[in-house]
């Protein structure tokens, strides 16, 4: 076998258990929509028959409200924040003066290292 025959399989492989785990994934989230509308329906008709139809369409709706809510809540409290460290980057090179001089002490640095690597020393 040759090494690009054993990078072919592995590759395919790993492909293959991913396109599995995503089939997975879809078919599971498909499921949980049927499922969230079958709860729904029967929790509708529940409703219906203690409070009538339009209370009970309104109860659901308060429902998805409310959890929607919840969601968006979790959803804004883990996002990722800035670090401090970056926001004080972010401040320093906002202004021309001190974004020229990074750029002046980055290209010193790239000559530098550039200088090093070509010079042939003749000894």
């Amino acid at each position: 076998m040759r090494l690009t025959d054993l990078a072919e399989f592995n590759i395919s492989q790993m492909v293959w258990r991913l396109t599995r785990r995503a089939i997975g994934f879809a078919l599971v989230g498909l499921l949980a929509v049927v499922v969230l509308y079958y709860v729904s329906a029967a929790g509708t008709l529940a409703l219906a028959l203690e409070f009538g139809p339009l209370y009970a369409y309104l109860i659901m709706a308060a429902i998805y409200a409310a959890v929607a809510t919840v969601v968006l809540i979790a959803l804004y409290a883990t996002r990722t924040k800035p670090l401090p460290a970056q926001e004080k980057m972010a401040n320093a090179l906002s202004s021309p003066r001190n974004m020229q001089i990074a750029m002046l002490v980055e290209a010193v640095m790239l000559g530098y290292s550039l200088a090093r690597k070509s010079g042939k020393s003749v000894s």
